[in-house]
């Protein structure tokens, strides 16, 4: 158990996410064990958990520490899947680019100068897409590949008080972590 201001954060969270969550926990008094990298509290997964907490102000949570700098840990990308690709296209080639960071879409890419900066431009563009009804999914595969983010990209986005938009990173794993809930009444 862990007080949940000690973790930093390094991902934004979704609001309607969060609040199904504050139901959840305070009608179980249970919550998954948020996973964090043991040198620098730096959440891997389970930012919307810890949002949660610090709303519902607990003292404590379940926290697993891993070693981040363990081989058997890697950061993955999440691609994007478009209900109506060929609109995609579309709309992305009519976007302007500049930098040299890119994401990738077959032969369309949208770039910018950081990587931080291209993954809010994603978000930008996601948002507009969602709002003209273009469903787009975050999958381990799919139309779009965003560039892939480091764990040095991590801990550095972390410690300099910025977030990447919400399911920016995918932390796998090469051994297995028991995500049980566990008690928020333990404490």
């Amino acid at each position: 158990m862990e007080n949940p201001r000690y973790l930093i954060p390094h991902e934004d969270v979704l609001l309607d996410k969060v609040s199904s969550l504050l139901f959840e926990i305070s009608k179980t008094r249970q919550m998954k064990p948020i996973i964090v990298d043991s040198n620098t509290h730096v959440i891997l997964d389970g930012h919307h958990r810890h949002t949660a907490s610090l709303l519902l102000s607990l003292r404590k949570i379940p926290v697993i520490y891993v070693n981040y700098n363990s081989s058997k840990i890697y950061v993955d990308i999440w691609y994007r899947k478009f209900s109506k690709p060929n609109a995609v296209k579309s709309i992305l080639s009519s976007l302007t680019s500049n930098g040299n960071i890119c994401a990738k879409f077959d032969l369309i890419k949208i770039c910018d100068i950081s990587l931080y900066r291209l993954y809010w431009r994603l978000e930008a563009i996601e948002s507009f897409l969602l709002s003209i009804k273009i469903n787009v999914i975050k999958d381990i595969n799919g139309d779009l590949k965003p560039p892939l983010i480091s764990k040095s990209d991590v801990i550095d986005i972390a410690n300099r008080g910025l977030r990447f938009p919400p399911k920016t990173t995918r932390h796998v794993y090469e051994f297995i972590i028991h995500q049980s809930p566990v008690s928020i009444d333990d404490s």
